[in-house]
Parts: C-alpha cells; sequence; structure tokens
C-alpha cells in the first residue's frame, strides 16, 4: 500500500529479504522503498519523506486523514536535476566488477544519470546514493556523444533510460533510447579496482567471458566500465562499443 507508480522492483539475488521498488512521483521527489510484508508507503500522504500537497491542477485531493506507521523510502531525490521519472535497477552480484559488488544501481528516464546505492553498515536498512558520472571511451569504434565533441572527454547520449537487465551471469545491463550498455571489467577501459585479478597483457588483449558481438554495425551493444576509489560511493563509468 502507499506506492504511486512503480517502476521497477527486483530482489536482491543473495538476500531475498531485500525487495526494492522504485516508485515514480507526482510532483517534486523521486523514491526508492524496501517492500515489507503489510508495508504502507505513505503516498499519496508522502512524497518522498516530505508530506504531499498537491497542485491546484492536481486531480489528487488530500485530506487531513493519517497513515499509521508509514515507511518512508531507503533513497529518494527530488526534481531539481531535470529528472522526473525513477527507473529502478539490480544489487549488482557479478563477478565482472568486484568493486561494484553489492551496489544497488537505479536512474531516473529523463536525466540521463545512474545512481549507486550503497547500504552502511551491511544489513543496516541506511542507504546512500551518489551520482554516477559517465564518460565515453576515446577508443569506441562507434561514438557515444555528439560528433562534435571528443569522445574522450565527454558524456555519453543516453536519451531516455528505459530499464536495467540482468542475465544468467548476474551481469547487469542498461536499456536507453541510444543504445544497450553492459558493465565490464574495470581494466578492459584502463581503471583500477583493487579486487579485479588482471594478468599483464593489456586489457584489449585479456580474455572477456562475454560472448563476442557479431561485426555488422547493426548491433549497437554498449559496454560500462566501472571504478570504485576506495569503497566509497564516487563511481565512473566508461562507456565502450562492443
Amino acid at each position: 500500500m502507499g506506492v504511486r507508480n512503480p517502476w521497477r522492483c527486483s530482489f536482491d539475488s543473495e538476500r531475498p529479504s531485500y525487495f526494492l521498488c522504485a516508485d515514480v512521483g507526482e510532483d517534486k521527489y523521486e523514491e526508492v522503498d524496501m517492500i515489507t510484508k503489510g508495508g504502507n508507503y505513505g503516498w499519496h500522504y508522502y512524497e518522498g519523506t516530505l508530506p504531499f500537497n498537491p497542485s491546484t491542477s492536481s486531480k489528487i485531493s488530500n485530506s487531513t486523514a493519517k497513515i499509521a506507521n508509514p515507511i518512508f523510502p531507503v533513497m529518494w531525490y527530488n526534481h531539481s536535476e531535470g529528472s522526473a521519472s525513477v527507473t529502478g535497477g539490480y544489487f549488482y552480484r557479478s563477478s565482472t566488477d568486484p568493486c561494484l559488488y553489492g551496489t544497488y544501481l537505479f536512474a531516473d528516464l529523463y536525466a540521463g544519470v545512474i545512481y549507486g546505492g550503497t547500504e552502511t553498515p551491511v544489513g543496516s536498512g541506511n542507504f546512500t546514493s551518489s551520482h554516477i558520472p559517465l564518460q565515453c571511451a576515446s577508443d569506441s569504434p562507434i561514438p557515444c556523444s555528439s560528433e562534435t565533441e571528443s569522445s574522450a572527454t565527454s558524456p555519453p547520449l543516453l536519451g531516455f533510460v528505459f530499464s536495467f537487465g540482468q542475465d544468467n551471469n548476474k551481469d547487469v545491463y542498461l536499456l536507453a533510447s541510444t543504445g544497450i550498455y553492459r558493465i565490464v571489467r574495470p581494466s578492459r577501459c584502463n581503471l583500477h579496482c583493487s579486487l579485479e585479478n588482471t594478468t599483464s597483457l593489456p586489457p584489449s588483449q585479456q580474455p572477456d567471458r562475454s560472448p563476442p558481438s557479431p561485426s555488422s554495425s547493426k548491433r549497437l551493444l554498449n559496454n560500462i566500465c566501472t571504478l570504485v576509489i576506495n569503497f566509497l560511493a564516487n563511481w565512473y563509468f566508461i562507456l565502450v562499443v562492443m
């Protein structure tokens, strides 16, 4: 009860009791809720953690009724950055990028940004989230930035961020209006992850368990590399094309 328009929900594959739903807001706030049996998440008396006061144009009329013991979101943000519709993702549980392991990934349809949510300490239910800066790889054979900008220094043009996906290896994919992006190991993009086992070979020659992509340019399947600095929420994504 008390959710407005969830998109999307997922269980943590390692902790089935962790069931997170991203709930799209009405006027100002987007939120991510941890769902429990019989819980009430506040809508339409609350949006995010604050009382909801509908605008004059809204069809929703609030009342003085109260919700007993509303459950507030574990993460939320406002619309100040052009965002307006949260897109829920997954807890990252792949071994491809061990430095990203355990982070909840989500996004916003309109803002073109990716968020990483970390729980500190683990099991506490206390989450913090931060932006994951995006950057195009300089060696990408298919440009992911505008033609007038350098791909090495420009953010990718994600367009609308619709959804996330997960394969049998728990590798995470991002579905955007400009293509499908996949998180790959950091060393593939010359990034350092202290938990990643690498060889002396350069990243371009190191094996990748991902299936090879067809040579046809019709398949635009991009990869995302990530970097974590000192296990803090300072994430860097570099996009390359398979």
